[in-house]
């Protein structure tokens, strides 16, 4: 809301407008093993989603209030999730059944309810949406659960917090785009895949980096294509979603 738009509402006879805050987001990204500087060796890798993901989500409308590493400790991260302030909080790993992921007893412990928990979709499948005790003052608060590979985390980004956040700034959902393969894009057997493509002039290609922790394909793409169990032949119909990038 500019005030070229007040302006306007004013010359036009608008004495009130229903306008949405922006959603506030907290980053939570989980593990022992992130570090943020320095080369990744000695079973430590480098945190890509806390630099990914910030721009992205101010790019669809959230305000991007925290960010923070929370150590593989269940009591630090029930009391990081109990304790913000943000209406989304976004954690990135911990969503598996794995010995330190601790996402789902966390959310026990601060009386959540799961309102998704595994989506038939590759990669990302193991991604949660889950609904937060109410803020104090009244407020209600959401948890997305990101899995902790990159390019698992931003299916999850794309399928449910991308949307949640437009939802809660008051947008539109964007139309679908559709447009065709240009190529044969490859296929989980069971599963709806989310493949990094890049237009190729006539239609989408598929490229290649593109196994759930690696970024190399998604830095090169303009898009996500939902491709169903299968795959696509060439010509066939594609949806793509958008991917962090211009």
């Amino acid at each position: 809301m500019t005030a070229g738009v007040l302006g306007l509402a004013a010359a036009a006879g608008y004495d009130r407008l229903a306008v949405h805050r922006r959603p506030r987001v907290e980053l939570l990204l989980l593990g022992d093993e992130l570090l943020e500087s320095g080369t990744p060796g000695d079973g430590r890798v480098r945190d890509a989603l806390g630099p990914l993901l910030a721009p992205w989500l101010r790019a669809v409308g959230a305000e991007v209030v925290g960010r923070r590493a929370v150590p593989d400790d269940l009591g630090l991260l029930r009391a990081a999730v109990r304790d913000s302030a943000a209406d989304v909080v976004i954690t990135t790993g911990g969503t598996a059944a794995g010995p330190v992921d601790f996402l789902h007893d966390a959310l026990d412990g601060v009386g959540a309810r799961l309102l998704v928990d595994g989506v038939a979709v590759r990669p990302g499948h193991p991604m949660l949406l889950a609904e937060l005790p109410p803020a104090a003052d009244g407020r209600a608060r959401r948890l997305v659960g990101l899995p902790g590979n990159p390019l698992a985390a931003v299916a999850g980004t794309a399928t449910l917090a991308v949307p949640l956040l437009r939802r809660l700034g008051g947008h539109a959902d964007a139309p679908p785009l559709r447009t065709v393969c240009a190529a044969p894009l490859p296929g989980h057997a069971l599963d709806t895949r989310l493949l990094p493509v890049r237009y190729a002039g006539d239609g989408m290609v598929p490229l290649p980096f593109d196994g759930p922790a690696m970024l190399r394909g998604l830095a090169c793409a303009d898009g996500l294509a939902v491709v169903p169990p299968g795959g696509t032949d060439t010509g066939a119909a594609v949806e793509v979603l958008a991917a962090p990038g211009p």
